[in-house]
């Protein structure tokens, strides 16, 4: 389909020029449409690439370079499929409504969010030794002290390496300022927690979500996404002192590594409320710390979504600062929490190491995910380029 031509859906997924929409009814105008019956003792995914030429195991139609995958009950999808590269969604039994103008390409955007992505990037800077000690402490390089005991975060997969991540993190904010909550949520058999920490605006209706995943599988994590965490923490603690025209929130989200849980319960509230417009944007960073040979390339994924691009831009603006040798490579994906917003409608993006380049980190969710094997330099000039993107965002 044309991008937002469906309002009303159990999932879809982005592609550069459309997307993959499932529905309980035909849709007219469909580029692609393919039946799906039940699947008695499984559960239909769809299954995001690189694909490859033969069918997956399961598979029951590829619509848009998407796979429909039938996983057997009782399985998750990557044990199904046999690796960790695929991005696996569930196909919902709840339909999505987009409600008003919110989720229409080409319409333009609401005027506090076209006045929000005008803006003169202020001079925020970021420091290196400030990232690199901190990212020591979420990877378990070094111990830590919370609440007078000292622990070493060695995993963040298990509920008690994730529990010693949100003491971290509310200890790490609170020291800034921010006012730290936290907001617990259930999907399916699954629990978890989000973390939020707040620095208000002189605007109380509009917010930017600086956002980044605090668990990982059960390793160190320190790519994948302790490099996302702190480069949002370094970002804070650069702006504490700046008077903002709208509200910073950075959140910690949980379970991305479990199917983007945490985003998608925090996304879903925000919309109950009836609070997702007060959103201008999401600036999502997911893994930013490994450039093996400097050469400084890095994504800014927005897959053409809404206003998704315009937010880009400013990214790109940012990044193109001489002095910052970062080059933008073209990727588009939905493995990521900024997706959770695309379904609705609101500005996300994702800025993100040359993960699906040429330079790919070999210890992608492997035990090897360590800080020893991170570009401290690179950290630092691509946290420096998202700090002027939200600057321009914050301060008039």
């Amino acid at each position: 389909m044309g991008k937002d031509t469906v309002t009303t859906f159990l999932n879809r997924l982005a592609t550069t020029d459309g997307q993959v929409v499932v529905t309980r009814a035909t849709v007219d105008g469909a580029r692609q449409s393919v039946a799906l019956g039940e699947e008695p003792g499984a559960s239909l995914h769809l299954v995001e690439g690189p694909l490859p030429a033969a069918p997956l195991p399961g598979e029951r139609a590829r619509v848009g370079g998407i796979a429909v995958v039938a996983v057997p009950a009782g399985l998750e999808p990557h044990d199904w499929l046999g690796s960790h590269r695929y991005h696996a969604e569930p196909i919902a039994e709840t339909e999505v409504v987009l409600s008003g103008a919110r989720g229409r390409q080409g319409a333009p955007a609401p005027a506090g969010r076209r006045a929000a992505f005008e803006g003169d990037a202020a001079d925020v800077r970021i420091d290196a030794e400030f990232l690199q000690a901190r990212l020591k402490e979420l990877s378990g390089a070094v111990p830590v002290t919370l609440g007078g005991r000292t622990v070493t975060l060695r995993e963040r997969g298990s509920e008690n390496g994730r529990s010693l991540a949100r003491a971290w993190l509310r200890q790490q904010y609170e020291a800034l300022g921010f006012t730290v909550q936290e907001h617990p949520y259930r999907s399916g058999w699954s629990q978890g927690v989000n973390v939020t920490a707040d620095k208000p605006g002189a605007d109380p209706s509009r917010v930017l979500i600086l956002s980044a995943h605090y668990d990982s599988v059960s390793n160190a994590g320190a790519d994948d996404d302790g490099s996302g965490v702190v480069s949002s923490l370094a970002i804070a603690r650069a702006l504490k002192d700046a008077r903002l025209s709208i509200g910073l929130r950075v959140v910690a989200f949980d379970q991305e590594e479990t199917g983007l849980l945490g985003s998608k319960a925090y996304a879903s509230m925000l919309d109950r409320n009836g609070q997702l417009d007060q959103v201008v944007g999401v600036l999502d960073l997911e893994m930013t710390g490994y450039d093996s040979n400097d050469d400084g390339r890095y994504h800014v994924i927005h897959c053409n979504e809404n206003t998704s691009s315009e937010l880009a831009a400013l990214v790109e603006s940012a990044a193109a600062r001489g002095e910052l040798r970062l080059t933008r490579v073209d990727a588009c994906t939905n493995r990521s929490d900024h997706a959770a917003f695309w379904r609705y409608g609101t500005p996300s993006v994702a800025v993100s190491q040359n993960f699906f380049g040429d330079d790919g980190n070999p210890c992608y969710h492997a035990r090897c995910d360590t800080v020893d094997r991170l570009n401290w330099d690179y950290m630092r000039r691509l946290t420096q380029a998202v700090a002027l993107a939200a600057a321009d965002l914050l301060i008039e």
